[in-house]
């Protein structure tokens, strides 16, 4: 099973942001990712543009891979 760390961005406008991270810490609190996201916003890295961004929200996505095997 793979862990994703999905952190959601938004801008007034309605345009949305999205940065994944593979394999968190499992033992990551609301209050860790909320200020890691804010510390993202702190530094600008989006196109200012479209507007100033807030945190939007995050989720944590488990997918399971189950090979097929080919006759």
């Amino acid at each position: 099973m793979e862990n994703v760390l999905e952190l959601l961005f938004e801008n007034a406008a309605g345009r949305a942001f999205r940065i994944t991270l593979n394999d968190p810490k499992p033992d990551l609190t609301p209050a860790q990712i909320q200020s890691a996201m804010a510390l993202v916003l702190s530094n600008d890295i989006f196109d200012l543009e479209a507007g100033p961004y807030t945190i939007s929200g995050a989720n944590i996505i488990t997918t399971d891979t189950t090979p097929i095997e080919l006759a």
